[in-house]
């Protein structure tokens, strides 16, 4: 490759590095706060859905699959230090599998709302149930935040079908210990579009309850003494195990395109990023921080923010830090500012073979990881989003003039990088 810019393809790698070491903001303020941040506290789980979105079961996949006590406590003062407006307990595995880490979390984390999420597995006596809902209402009432809490339980198909299901007479178990206890936490469901109407039903035969609609993804489980328990469905994702499945539910299922539409700050402009995630109430509200997910391994990261190898391992740096870390990549400012769509179309233009299959999944956790997952079109985008930058007024390129020169451009760097991928392949050079 003989062109300038395709000699920044040929280490896609080190030119990236060039260009994110090069880069120095323009009184841009980082934020100072969180929105929705989301903990893994376990990449394990026992139930082994065939649908699993992070392939849990109980093989553990890293040589890391949950943060040590101190490592939590350490993890509690970051997220008391984002300010973020909610904790998602959630995620990769399954969090009472460190029920202590839970009752730790509930006890002790500033934040105004904490949304559990657990397969319901536990659910296979009253005895235990209620021992494990007292002890996480013992926890709450010990917060001296007192965060409204809820906890939430999957309930779909594959749940009822794992190699250890959860059948429905456990989430009724659950449910009529919950009634009974009356906790100082809420109790809630989750599931996919293509069981609306038949897990639902089936719970509310169980409870002796009827189901009121409420739109399109978000059904209400009414109980006899008015009480009412939110279930949201969300799309069927072909990520994970899912991507093996014979059963494909796909045609019963929205794309994340139609999912996320209502949740879009303007046409076509998905920034999850800075969002607080509440879809159990039919919103994604719109917030000034940035919503952060931090993995069972300790790695951290801002949510449809962040390129995958821009991703931090917590080791007691502070949340400025960590912004400062993340805006530091080009990319980052755009997926704030733009959104997951703006993103998906650039690829689409560099390698539409990346866009397709990313956006085939059908799931938005894992869309950025897979819009960048080439080391080439990660490279373009970075151009992309530099000149992005460069033309509001964000960043500056003061050291390397070569890169500023690109930056300023105004030809048509997309179609320029869509042929330096090409040429690049073709001759064998990094993908």
């Amino acid at each position: 490759m003989t062109t300038a810019l395709g000699a920044l393809f040929d280490r896609p790698r080190e030119s990236r590095e060039r260009i994110i070491t090069a880069m120095r903001h323009r009184l841009f303020p980082l934020p100072d706060r969180g929105s929705s941040f989301f903990i893994h506290l376990s990449e394990l789980c026992p139930v082994a859905c065939e649908h699993c979105m992070y392939s849990s079961d109980l093989n553990r996949k890293s040589t890391k699959d949950s943060l040590s006590p101190d490592e939590l406590d350490a993890a509690i003062g970051f997220i008391d230090e984002s300010r973020s407006e909610k904790l998602n307990i959630t995620g990769g595995g399954e969090p009472f599998l460190k029920f202590r880490s839970v009752l730790r979390l509930l006890e002790r984390v500033n934040v105004p709302r904490i949304e559990i999420v657990t397969a319901g597995y536990w659910g296979t006596s009253e005895k235990r149930t209620e021992r494990l809902l007292r002890r996480m209402d013992e926890a709450l009432l010990r917060n001296p935040y007192r965060p409204v809490a809820m906890l939430r339980l999957s309930i779909d198909r594959y749940h009822i079908d794992a190699p250890r299901p959860v059948r429905i007479e456990h989430y009724g178990t659950i449910t009529r210990v919950w009634r009974r206890l009356s906790p100082g936490f809420g109790l809630g469901f989750r599931s996919i579009q293509p069981d609306m109407d038949v897990v639902d039903k089936a719970l509310a035969a169980e409870l002796g309850a009827t189901i009121e609609p409420v739109n399109e993804w978000n059904r209400s489980v009414v109980m006899d003494d008015g009480r009412v328990l939110p279930i949201t469905f969300n799309v069927f994702r072909l990520s994970g195990k899912a991507a093996a499945l014979r059963d494909d539910l796909s045609a019963e299922s929205q794309t994340i395109k139609e999912y996320y539409a209502p949740y879009e700050s303007g046409s076509n402009r998905l920034t999850l990023a800075t969002k607080v995630n509440d879809a159990i109430r039919g919103t994604y509200a719109a917030s000034t921080g940035v919503a952060v997910t931090m993995d069972s391994d300790g790695t951290f990261w801002i949510f449809g923010g962040t390129a995958p190898d821009r991703r931090l391992t917590f080791n007691g740096q502070s949340f400025t830090a960590a912004m400062t870390h993340f805006f530091a990549d080009p990319i980052t400012h755009l997926l704030v500012e733009e959104g997951l769509w703006y993103l998906a179309d650039l690829v689409d233009i560099l390698d539409p073979a990346t866009h397709a299959a990313a956006l085939g999944k059908n799931d938005v956790a894992a869309l950025v990881e897979d819009l960048l997952a080439p080391e080439d079109v990660r490279l373009a985008v970075t151009l992309l989003a530099a000149r992005w930058a460069v033309a509001r007024g964000r960043v500056s390129f003061p050291g390397d003039l070569w890169i500023q020169e690109i930056a300023e451009g105004t030809d048509d760097l997309a179609a320029r990088c869509a042929t330096a991928i090409r040429e690049g392949r073709r001759h064998g050079t990094a993908a």
